[in-house]
């Protein structure tokens, strides 16, 4: 049988009205790797978290990655290793104290894709007959909508929509969520920061990735139109868009 071939793409922009970027992502199709995060600190924190976690993450997972592991325990595994290397960073610079990032991963073996994601960057599922989000946001937001206190239409403009309740490096441990898929061709998986789901809805999401897509448009060129959308819609954050379909 023939094995199914994996495209991808990653694009990081400013936006409109930060003064850093403080997103980072990886893309390593060797690995199967794919990874956003968002970070969060006052001076460099929010930078230097979010670096440090992909770099940690890519790393472990490529020293490791042959070793007779589920995906899950691998990511796991690296996700740990990122935390300690951000809290200890934060623990030995007054400046750097209660920095953190989010994470999402996402890591493809043969036919099955394994996500991990802490905080409120998010993985999404999407092919020809629409797009899901496949993980829950770690945020205040989320909690308040699930006890009932809020309705799904106040989740954009609630005052504490950038409150996030799990992070990389702000503690000594972590809680992971984790997710399996089982993939096949014409499957696509967007993973991105709060600076494209904030201001861009899954309606827009799915025109962009495929319901106007004409012939010959690229992956790299849906990537800028999402960055795009984020920007006309205010570009508020940092955005950063990871994009992986799966092909025969």
């Amino acid at each position: 049988m023939k094995a199914l071939k994996i495209d991808s793409v990653l694009l990081s922009d400013i936006g409109m009205k930060r003064k850093q970027n403080q997103d980072s992502g990886v893309i390593r199709p060797e690995l199967g790797l794919f990874m956003v995060a968002d970070g969060m600190g006052g001076h460099q924190g929010g930078e230097i978290a979010s670096k440090l976690c992909v770099e940690k993450v890519a790393e472990h997972v490529k020293e490791h990655n042959k070793d007779d592991l589920e995906s899950e325990t691998l990511l796991h595994q690296s996700l740990l290793v990122a935390n300690q290397a951000i809290y200890d960073h934060s623990q030995q610079d007054q400046n750097l104290h209660g920095m953190g990032t989010t994470a999402t991963v996402l890591q493809i073996r043969k036919k099955q894709a394994t996500i991990m994601q802490i905080g409120d960057s998010r993985c999404y599922y999407w092919n020809a007959h629409g797009i899901w989000q496949l993980t829950r946001d770690h945020s205040l937001v989320q909690e308040k909508l699930r006890a009932g206190l809020i309705t799904r239409d106040q989740l954009r403009t609630d005052e504490m929509k950038n409150v996030i309740t799990r992070s990389v490096g702000y503690e000594p441990s972590i809680k992971v969520d984790a997710y399996h898929f089982t993939i096949e061709a014409g499957d696509g998986f967007l993973l991105c920061s709060d600076g494209l789901s904030g201001p861009v809805n899954e309606e827009k999401m799915f025109d962009i990735l495929v319901k106007n897509v004409t012939v010959g448009v690229s992956l790299e060129d849906k990537a800028q139109q999402l960055v795009q959308a984020a920007n006309d819609g205010g570009g508020d954050d940092n955005v950063t868009v990871v994009l992986v379909t799966i092909t025969k």
